[in-house]
């Protein structure tokens, strides 16, 4: 019998072959799209999970709040993890912090190689008992209990060391101390909220600091994780916040402070906030992208259903001999259904062929490694037959249970069509089914201008033909005047500058104390620290007051800029009223000389708020800031402009590798995950209308 019944299903198929590649093909589309998504939303939901205490690792986030202005912050002072873990070892199992020097570029060496690395962290010896990574090389139990000793990735250790055994090897890091190779590790998986090459000891760091780590709970670089107790729960841990903040914080600021957890495989979809380590992406986005691929399933499965009743109505002879030799009900439902599970089969085995073929390109422009292995987990295969088993359901049961009640002489007589009212239905899905796709193009385009506007917004200062370069670190930070003279000379080269951040992408917050606040009471606002011309360099606007000015040796030691948020949030009566009133900062008794337009210092996803614009004078402060000189140049002079810029590189920076980027490209770089979200949203949108038309075709 069930031979008989595939017979059956494969010469109808080859009967009516327009109508089958039609109905077997739109299904196989949507079938596709579905699984393309589910695949990245799987990708997406495994982030961090590949750790074996996963569940059970907590980083821990600072709110500092200054009536309304402030951050929260990823990372904290140095003091909290091991005064934490010493004040509830019974909560806390282990903790570790992590470290970079807040400068994301280390000059690593190696005998005749020099590389700018981005992936160089610190961190404590406890680093690899709280994350789990497998080891080629090394103790995980011991690799980082040695001062200046280091742990590399695979691909790392191919690209210093080539054929060599890296075990054991020495690395010199900025030129400064050497880092004995004690450990390599398997690569990074990709599915994680932050990648590294190397893992150095944080004992390394103590000779920078002379002989011990900074003891401030001010200043907050270190990103800080812990593993839970088993018998412990993360509410316990929070409950305890308020009384540590209140006993270690300082008085001044503890009232401002607040601590809280973030559980490890939560970071990536749902971590907004200031100073992570990677950029994250966006659960809202999984959201759209998960009812996308839904809506396009509906929409596929609305075309198997209609095509599916419209071909049964006309097997109505079929029916009525099957019924006149014998044939039950039960087996004509069989028979229909079973037919629809041969179709949707066919389809599926299509589908995943497009999703083999088309995967490639999907990874290229959504920066994934996503692979078809993912379907032979139990769960997923399970999850396909539920669909194939749905699908086939919706579209064969009306059909099978409505005409097989039909009288056998009706059926032959060819009057099914009178007492049919599948067209009425027919309708109503065609209707829901476009619907579904003048929705998805609504969205689709509320996208794409949300993606224009953050292309276009103002961000009240300039951000073309600036290029920036990083200079951390370098000899090129005592030059910096020097340096900074022999751009000017060249006439392609507007003005010049320098800042501690790169500006529109972040920033940092500072002590300050201004005008009518006590003495004692520290308010910690965004600011960035600057040298001459970062003004006329970006374009910003001065409302009133004026810029920093060179001839005036007494600007750096009493000048501040501040923005006109920072006039409203203060309370100031005007623009005009803030210049010359006290704006103190640990540097000393400053005061407003300038009041600037308001700017986004960082990415449109954050309004922009107060903010202040300061200069150091101390050479210490000077070159602990001076990470990064912006040029504002002639346009189309780029090439004339980067070939100065690395010709005076080698004659002040030496044999350090020169690198530079346009602040443009980076700054659209902060939107990455929109303009995926509305590359993706386009080309699926496209695709239920594709899927639509077929459906509507093959009615007509």
């Amino acid at each position: 019998m069930l031979r008989n019944y595939i017979k059956i299903a494969f010469r109808n198929i080859q009967k009516r072959k327009l109508h089958s590649i039609l109905n077997i093909s739109g299904l196989a589309l949507g079938i596709a799209s579905f699984i393309i998504i589910s695949l990245y939303i799987l990708n997406e939901l495994r982030y961090d999970r590949y750790h074996e205490k996963a569940d059970r690792i907590y980083r821990i986030g600072e709110i500092s709040d200054f009536g309304g202005v402030g951050e929260n912050s990823a990372s904290l002072p140095f003091p909290v993890a091991f005064t934490l873990k010493g004040e509830y070892p019974d909560l806390i199992e282990e903790i570790v912090r992590i470290f970079n020097f807040q400068t994301p570029r280390s000059l690593v060496e190696y005998e005749e190689k020099r590389f700018i690395e981005k992936g160089f962290f610190f961190a404590d010896s406890t680093f690899f008992k709280v994350f789990t990574y497998e080891f080629i090389k090394g103790n995980a139990e011991t690799a980082l209990d040695e001062s200046y000793s280091v742990v590399i990735t695979e691909s790392t250790a191919q690209k210093y060391f080539g054929a060599e055994d890296p075990y054991g090897k020495v690395l010199k890091f900025e030129s400064s101390f050497p880092l004995k190779v004690t450990g390599v590790i398997k690569d990074i998986p990709a599915q994680s909220h932050f990648h590294f090459d190397f893992i150095a000891s944080m004992t390394s760091v103590y000779k920078i600091y002379g002989g011990k780590l900074p003891s401030t709970w001010v200043w907050n670089p270190c990103w800080t994780y812990f593993v839970l107790q088993e018998n412990a729960t993360p509410k316990q841990v929070e409950e305890k916040f308020p009384e540590f903040v209140n006993k270690f914080f300082y008085d001044a600021e503890k009232d401002n402070i607040t601590l809280h957890l973030q559980l490890l495989t939560d970071i990536h979809l749902n971590s907004l906030i200031d100073y992570e380590i990677e950029s994250n992406n966006n659960i809202v986005y999984i959201y759209i992208l998960g009812g996308i691929g839904i809506f396009l399933l509906i929409i596929a499965i609305i075309n198997f259903i209609n095509l599916s009743t419209a071909t049964y109505a006309s097997r109505a002879k079929e029916i009525g001999m099957k019924k006149v030799v014998g044939a039950y009900r039960a087996q004509l439902i069989v028979q229909f259904i079973g037919e629809s599970i041969i179709l949707t089969l066919i389809a599926l085995v299509i589908g995943l062929i497009i999703v083999e073929i088309t995967l490639p390109f999907f990874n290229s422009f959504t920066h994934k490694d996503i692979g078809l292995d993912v379907l032979l987990h139990t769960t997923n295969i399970l999850a396909l037959v539920a669909m194939v088993l749905g699908i086939s359901l919706l579209s064969g049961l009306y059909p099978a249970i409505y005409l097989s009640k039909v009288s056998p002489i009706a059926s032959l007589k060819d009057n099914i069509g009178a007492h049919n009212r599948s067209g009425l239905a027919r309708k109503i899905l065609v209707v829901a089914q476009f619907t579904i796709s003048i929705g998805l193009i609504i969205c689709t385009l509320i996208i794409f201008k949300q993606i224009n506007y953050l292309k276009k917004a103002d961000l009240g200062f300039n951000k073309e033909n600036i290029i920036v370069v990083p200079v951390g670190r370098t000899s090129i930070v005592k030059k910096y005047k020097v340096f900074r003279d022999e751009l000017l000379k060249h006439t392609s080269v507007i003005s010049v500058s320098a800042m501690d951040d790169i500006f529109g992408s972040g920033h940092n917050t500072h002590e300050f104390r201004p005008d009518g606040f006590p003495d004692n009471e520290w308010q910690f606002y965004p600011a960035l620290v600057v040298q001459y011309d970062f003004v006329k360099t970006f374009g910003i606007k001065l409302v009133a007051g004026r810029d920093y000015n060179e001839l005036n040796k007494t600007d750096p030691i009493k000048g501040i800029l501040i923005n006109e948020a920072m006039v409203k949030h203060l309370g100031w009566e005007s623009n005009e009223a803030a210049i010359g009133k006290r704006f103190r900062s640990l540097e000393g008794d400053e005061k407003v000389i300038g009041v600037i337009n308001n700017f986004h210092a960082t990415s449109l996803h954050r309004s922009s708020g107060p903010f202040v614009i300061n200069m150091k004078e101390a050479p210490g402060s000077i070159a602990w800031f001076l990470n990064y000189i912006a040029l504002k140049i002639v346009d189309g002079s780029e090439k004339e402009v980067i070939e100065v810029l690395e010709k005076q590189w080698v004659e002040f920076a030496g044999n350090r590798p020169f690198e530079y980027f346009f602040l443009e490209n980076e700054l659209k770089r902060l939107y990455k995950d929109e303009e995926n979200l509305a590359l993706v949203a386009l080309v699926f949108t496209i695709m239920s209308i594709f899927i639509a038309g077929l459906g509507l075709y093959g009615l007509t």
